[in-house]
């Protein structure tokens, strides 16, 4: 079963695949949240490029959610195991946190702060 968020009416939920791993339930929550805060209308109903966008906007709002700049600003960027770090803090994959670190990094890099 993939993780999903669902709606009917009023109800709403979000579904996670329990045989996953809870690292990738974490990640999945935020996707699925993003869903269901931010996103309006049936997937199935949409048009290609409209869903895209959605996914896209998913998995950027994942990064703050699971990483929130408000955390994260007072570790270190240059210490060497801060992706493990963050991993084991946040419960998050690696991956994720890399991804999350390039993403700081590059606007820092733009604004000149972090």
């Amino acid at each position: 079963m993939d993780s999903k968020y669902v709606r009917f009416g009023r109800y709403r939920e979000i579904v996670l695949d329990t045989k996953l791993d809870p690292t990738t339930q974490r990640e999945q929550f935020f996707h699925e949240l993003c869903h269901a805060i931010r996103h309006v209308g049936k997937q199935t109903m949409m048009p290609e490029a409209f869903r895209e966008l959605q996914e896209r906007d998913a998995r950027h709002f994942t990064l703050y959610a699971a990483l929130p700049y408000h955390m994260v600003k007072n570790y270190d960027l240059e210490d060497p195991d801060l992706l493990d770090r963050w991993a084991y803090d946040f419960k998050v994959s690696y991956e994720l946190c890399e991804e999350r670190l390039e993403q700081i990094k590059r606007r820092a890099c733009c604004t000149n702060h972090f």
